[in-house]
């Protein structure tokens, strides 16, 4: 049982760096909107819809994730 209460206490204490992780993939997905219409102007308004919609589902998610440790 202590084992669980110290996996919560790291969890707790590496909160703000365990966020910054999961959000690495939506700096990506903002860089690729950006070398999109950079490269493929002419591309962009099929892209940037789908690119947008991923990126709000993983934000949804991220933000889940940030209330279940605020709950532990």
């Amino acid at each position: 049982m202590s084992g669980d209460s110290n996996h919560v206490v790291a969890i707790k204490q590496k909160r703000n760096l365990l966020l910054a992780v999961l959000m690495l993939p939506v700096v990506g997905m903002g860089i690729s909107i950006l070398l999109i219409y950079w490269r493929f102007p002419h591309r962009t308004w099929t892209a940037i819809p789908i690119i947008s919609i991923l990126m709000l589902q993983y934000l949804l998610l991220v933000r889940w994730i940030k209330r279940k440790i605020d709950v532990l």
